[in-house]
């Protein structure tokens, strides 16, 4: 939601405190999490994204959905061009190369908000196999007595692990290893990326909630054919076998055979410090610091090979015999 001609008029006359709460600062603060959009970090732009739109006004079907932009705003590096979600809209990607749990933050969202104080909220969830999603754990220490309105400020430091934290060609970013364990997602193949309107109504049965249950006070409402959570793009960070966006440089990781039935061979020139098998229930075998290894009593299936060296993780696929 962006009506700019009616919001930098207001926000000019706002006078708000920022840094009141527990967590990382706004943009050009120290502590920050902010990811620019040219982030070496970033490996790759997802490519695909399909839209379930929300309403303009949760409690008012009659205003009709959000409209602007489409879901192809959403794809490609971060320029400020987007799709709206609407109240409660969703965005779903499905990725073409797997994401995995790597050292440090895995991926960023990314929303066009245009200050550091006015802001549009987002739950994000992954998903390794299409059907079980598992939420990123929110927080919003955002007051609750009383509703922010249509052009209200949010103070970035009071958010933690939802999107929309950042504005504009500024990544919130996502660390894989924040979500609990789970027999039903494999942190190591992420393939789905859900983001959900943070509808900001404080006002039961609408209001949306963080993982303590409080409620998420946000910007509403927003009567526009803008309604809602601005998706801009998703940076990737860890990427099945891309270590480099200038190049998309393939993995100097080489697992032979594949598919292995007994003993597996690592050829790199790096040195290993570790390697780990994970299966398809998330479960890992590891073996320390060797380029050779009995994976005689793996069970048969599909695995995730993740290999850490002194400076990198790769991650390539293994089948078992």
């Amino acid at each position: 939601m962006k009506q700019l001609s009616y919001i930098l008029f207001i926000v000019s006359l706002t006078h708000y405190s920022l840094g009141q709460g527990s967590f990382a600062p706004g943009v050009g603060h120290v502590g920050t999490t902010a990811m620019h959009k040219d982030s070496s970090s970033f490996v790759a732009w997802v490519s695909n994204c399909s839209v379930k739109r929300g309403y303009q006004q949760i409690n008012d079907s009659t205003l009709g959905k959000a409209s602007v932009g489409d879901s192809m705003e959403a794809t490609g590096k971060a320029d400020g061009r987007t799709v709206s979600l609407g109240d409660g809209g969703e965005a779903l990607i499905v990725l073409s190369q797997a994401i995995f749990n790597g050292p440090g933050v895995d991926f960023a969202v990314f929303e066009n908000g245009f200050s550091a104080s006015f802001l549009e909220l987002a739950f994000v969830e992954v998903s390794s196999n299409g059907v079980e999603f598992f939420r990123f754990p929110s927080t919003s220490q955002t007051q609750v007595s009383s509703q922010l309105g249509s052009f209200g400020a949010i103070d970035p430091t009071e958010i933690n692990n939802l999107a929309g934290k950042y504005q504009v060609n500024y990544g919130t970013p996502f660390d894989i290893s924040d979500l609990p364990d789970t027999s039903l997602l494999n942190k190591y193949a992420i393939s789905h990326i859900r983001i959900k309107d943070v509808v900001g109504n404080i006002m039961e049965p609408f209001s949306s909630k963080d993982q303590y249950g409080t409620v998420i006070n946000d910007p509403w409402p927003t009567p526009f054919a803008s309604s809602g959570f601005d998706l801009d793009a998703v940076g990737l960070i860890h990427v099945n076998g891309i270590n480099s966006l200038s190049s998309f440089e393939k993995s100097p990781i080489v697992l032979f055979p594949n598919p292995v039935t007994n003993e597996l061979r690592i050829t790199t020139s790096e040195n290993i410090l570790a390697v780990e098998f994970i299966d398809v229930s998330g479960k890992v075998q590891r073996y320390e610091g060797t380029k050779i290894m009995d994976v005689s009593r793996l069970k048969p299936g599909l695995y995730i090979v993740r290999v850490s060296t002194k400076n990198k993780v790769y991650v390539q696929k293994l089948v078992k015999r």
